[in-house]
């Protein structure tokens, strides 16, 4: 079903639309009316205005512009409005940013045309893609794919390649939120958590022996594993910053915290105790801050993740397993990094993270940076490489297996009572080489419960549901 409208002339910022329609019906749903309004003088905008009847299932509407029978550029972050998962009959409206899709210059257009076309939705655009946990009044509000694609939070990207050039990924459905990188309440005032679509899902963890960089000692091995996880699961888009370790109530002592931008830089030198709970409360003789098989998810309402859950109704916040972590990390990728590129790893890295290749010397280390400033992942995480060294729900000490055959489910690394203090860290950081900064990258650290050094830091999950499945 395709409708065409024809404005005699567009002039961006100085002239009224006159215009013409026509309607072509299908079978389905049908667009009945168009209506185009150039907004000025109080805008450049193009307000266009359409009828739709006979919708009997959500449906998506597609834009071309024209000059004459010569089609024009029309970027889809120049569009905003109702135009994804229309599912009732009814009057909707979408706007045309000119200057953003023809050029930041006045232009004339002689024969100014838009053509509409419906098609079904192949999306369910009630999905939920991501959550903002607002810290001050204690609210979620969910964004839906339908409120991302009908550009109602800012800017976003379907196309991974148009993050970068060469970047790619084998997802099928990709996403991106990146305006929320210009929001700094999202670093701040709100934790933002993006929905990772990983359910029955077979994949392989860890890295091919020619990967360079490689680790393969005790500890630290990156063995390949095929590895199922069984529900989705939400995480932070950003790592948690300074700012939102304050305002949780926790007293920051980070390294780098001097200078004026230190608020949205990630926290670090946080004890173990502060995020989940001191390695000595117990509950029925089992250290409960530590994952058991029967309180693996279990933390104390003082730590990080019980102020969490207790501010939001209780969703299950926590550390991620390093299974969640690596496919939340990898995005769909197999490679070194994240973008799919298979370039020098110090210019990979230098895109999506802070290293020693591109971070500012301190006078001990090198100075983290601002979270979101390099290019995400397919999933929109940002960071996931570099600055900071994130903490993991499993024991350093042991192996991801805990002795089990591929496929791995649910992998956790399992309990031991004799377990050292050490967690697993993923990502690198800033003071480290490109080569630590690699998905399939682990090391052991004593996290413990002193915290002290200043590039351990860490992100949040939660469960797309009510609990987690183990």
């Amino acid at each position: 079903m395709k409708t065409t409208t024809t404005l005699k002339s567009l002039l961006v910022a100085s002239t009224i639309l006159h215009f013409t329609f026509y309607t072509l019906h299908s079978q389905a749903a049908v667009i009945q009316q168009v209506i185009v309004r150039q907004q000025w003088p109080w805008s450049t905008d193009v307000k266009v205005e359409y009828k739709l009847a006979e919708v009997t299932s959500p449906v998506d509407i597609s834009v071309k512009a024209f000059n004459g029978n010569t089609e024009l550029p029309l970027p889809a972050t120049a569009i905003t409005g109702n135009r994804y998962g229309i599912s009732e009959s009814g009057i909707g409206q979408f706007v045309i940013n000119p200057v953003a899709a023809f050029g930041n210059e006045k232009i004339a257009i002689a024969d100014f045309r838009v053509e509409l076309e419906l098609s079904e939705s192949k999306y369910d655009y009630d999905e939920v893609l991501y959550k903002v946990f607002c810290l001050t009044n204690d609210t979620c509000n969910q964004i839906t794919r339908r409120d991302l694609m009908n550009g109602c939070y800012g800017a976003v990207v379907t196309n991974f390649a148009n993050i970068g050039e060469g970047f790619n990924t084998s997802l099928a459905d990709v996403i991106i939120w990146t305006d929320v990188t210009n929001n700094p309440a999202y670093k701040d005032t709100h934790i933002v958590m993006r929905k990772v679509k990983a359910k029955d899902i077979l994949w392989t963890i860890g890295s091919p022996s020619s990967e360079s960089g490689r680790q393969g000692s005790s500890g630290k091995s990156e063995d390949q594993h095929l590895v199922k996880l069984t529900q989705d699961y939400f995480i932070g888009v950003f790592e948690i910053t300074q700012k939102q370790y304050a305002r949780l109530g926790f007293t920051n002592n980070s390294q780098f915290r001097a200078d004026d931008d230190h608020p949205y830089r990630p926290v670090e030198k946080v004890p173990y105790s502060t995020v989940r709970g001191s390695r000595d409360q117990a509950y029925n003789g089992e250290k409960i801050c530590w994952p058991t098989n029967s309180f693996k998810h279990a933390v104390y309402s003082t730590s990080i993740c019980g102020k969490m859950r207790s501010k939001f109704s209780n969703v299950i916040f926590d550390l991620p397993t390093e299974a969640q972590w690596e496919f939340a990390c990898r995005a769909g990728t197999t490679g070194s990094v994240y973008s799919g590129k298979t370039t020098d790893l110090n210019s990979a890295v230098s895109e999506l993270g802070w290293c020693s290749v591109n971070s500012t010397q301190a006078s001990s280390g090198r100075y983290t940076s601002d979270v979101g400033l390099k290019k995400p992942n397919a999933f929109g995480l940002y960071d996931m490489l570099g600055n900071v060294m994130e903490m993991c729900l499993n024991f350093s000490d042991n192996d991801i297996t805990d002795g089990k055959s591929d496929p791995l489910v649910n992998p956790d690394g399992g309990y031991h009572p004799n377990a050292s203090f050490a967690r697993q860290l993923r990502g690198g950081c800033a003071s480290e080489q490109a080569v630590t900064c690699r998905s399939a990258w682990r090391a052991p650290a004593n996290w413990g419960d002193t915290g002290t050094s200043y590039y351990f830091g860490f992100r949040l999950v939660c469960p797309d549901g009510e609990s987690w499945e183990d």
